[in-house]
């Protein structure tokens, strides 16, 4: 099933894949009460927040069956208002207006002219009820206007059943939505909860670049203390006085990547109005599904680096010397590496690429960024709409000639 999108229910599909057998999940749930996707069995039209997390960690309770033991789990979730006259408060802005110049809106025949859920559920079809009433379900209770705090909820009860949560990462929207309430701000952030199953898991260390006039500081020899701490990895100690090789200086790998990610939006202009943009899978897919694993005894390879020096900014330092000339540092610790290559098991036998699931693929935006990446694949996606749509992307964007889309029952 690798490099291959699936068309089915999740559950039923990922009963097929042998256990501790996937790298990495990557995935987007469809959030609750937010829209209707127009097919039977799809996940985010329960009646209440509490059977949808239920569900939903369902469904992860299978992804931890099938990932291997180093492997992680990194989930986009966002949350909605309690509004207990029918769901989600509604907007518009740039979403809405794509959604009403789309003119063939049979795929979703539950949603209002902005593309989303409506207010009402069909009595016949849903038992009854009317209404998404937030507090209902085991004597939960939501004030009307407030946040269902449904991503805590999950990752609560995720951690319950056992997952270890690693990172709460922000995605910053820079061109988020606009919103036209007026009592409360705009929301311009999603969550990516980053999970995994054991203590010990595969993770390359991934840098953010530091700002250019840091480096042309170091050069100018602005930085004078260093870390005696870091001396047990023998790196280079600068001294006062001492001066950076231009070597160096090209080899600044970064600080260490932080939880704040400020990505935009990317727009896709087929049907479906949520897709991940490709840079939000980038880092989580080179940092969690390794790119070369052994044949033989299927470890994975990792890079080696060999530091230079390890030198905390002016901002970390107290002395009066820095003080006097008005330095206004930023506590970043510089790091200078030289990538020397990747570790060996010692088996001499080949190797493989990481597999990366994702198991509510629409557009296959993860899928296509992994093959960018050099990693197999496997997008479980229950639409048959969107995994045409996914499929026909992948051998227009990634030159992948897919074979006939697999369809699991």
């Amino acid at each position: 099933m690798v490099g291959k999108v699936i068309q089915g229910d999740c559950l039923s599909v990922m009963k097929e894949i042998p256990d501790e057998s996937i790298d990495m999940c990557i995935t987007s749930p469809p959030y609750w009460a937010l829209r209707d996707y127009g097919i039977d069995g799809q996940l985010g039209l329960e009646l209440t927040f509490i059977e949808y997390i239920t569900k939903l960690c369902g469904i992860f309770d299978e992804v931890k069956r099938v990932l291997k033991k180093t492997g992680s789990c990194w989930v986009n979730l966002g949350d909605a208002y309690s509004s207990h006259g029918g769901g989600p408060e509604k907007v518009g802005g740039i979403e809405g207006k794509r959604a009403r110049e789309n003119k063939d809106n049979r795929l979703y025949p539950n949603t209002n002219k902005l593309g989303l859920l409506k207010g009402r559920f069909d009595k016949n079809k849903y038992g009854g009820k009317s209404g998404i009433h937030c507090g209902r379900g085991r004597g939960a209770e939501v004030p009307e206007k407030c946040l269902c705090l449904i991503p805590q909820r999950f990752c609560i009860e995720m951690v319950n059943r056992g997952w270890l949560l690693r990172n709460t990462i922000i995605w910053h929207k820079r061109n988020c939505m606009p919103s036209s309430v007026t009592d409360r701000f705009t929301v311009d952030f999603e969550y990516l909860f980053f999970f995994v199953k054991s203590k010990k898991y595969y993770f390359e260390q991934q840098f953010e670049d530091i700002k250019q006039q840091s480096i042309e500081r170091l050069k100018r020899n602005h930085f004078t203390n260093y870390d005696p701490n870091y001396s047990n990895h023998q790196p280079r100690k600068l001294h006062k006085g001492e001066k950076l090789t231009n070597e160096e200086a090209e080899n600044i790998t970064g600080r260490n990547k932080r939880c704040v990610w400020t990505i935009n939006t990317q727009p896709f202009k087929e049907a479906h109005y949520a897709t991940f943009p490709e840079e939000l899978c980038i880092t989580p897919i080179k940092s969690g599904c390794p790119e070369f694993i052994c044949d033989k005894c299927g470890e994975a390879r990792e890079p080696i680096y060999k530091s230079q020096f390890k030198q905390h900014s002016i901002g970390a330092t107290s002395g009066q010397y820095w003080k006097a000339r008005n330095f206004k540092g930023d506590n970043t610790v510089i790091n200078s590496s030289i990538k020397t290559g990747y570790t060996d098991c010692g088996c001499n036998a080949g190797f493989h690429s990481g597999i990366v699931l994702d198991i509510f693929a629409g557009a296959c935006t993860s899928c296509l960024v992994a093959n960018k990446l050099g990693r197999d694949f496997i997008g479980i996606e229950l639409n048959p709409s969107y995994v045409e749509m996914g499929k026909k992307r992948l051998e227009r964007e990634g030159n992948i000639l897919l074979k006939p889309i697999d369809k699991i029952h």
